[in-house]
């Protein structure tokens, strides 16, 4: 085995190691904007407009810092 292939391995290992780690998307259950709960997704979101998942990922923030 020579250094290309263990450069090789060493970065699949980091790929697998960051795709693993990755968050999954936000997903709305019934097409519904998962923060206002009235208005419909824009496709592929899980919110009704920028706004809304501004406001959710601010709220998540706040909340993540309170637990600490």
């Amino acid at each position: 085995m020579d250094e290309a292939d263990l450069a090789q391995r060493h970065v699949e290992a980091h790929l697998q190691a960051a795709f693993l780690a990755r968050k999954s998307r936000l997903k709305s259950l019934n097409g519904m904007c998962i923060w206002c709960k009235y208005e419909p997704v824009v496709a592929e979101t899980a919110f009704c407009s920028a706004e809304c998942g501004e406001d959710y990922f601010k709220h998540e923030r706040e909340m993540s810092q309170r637990m600490k």
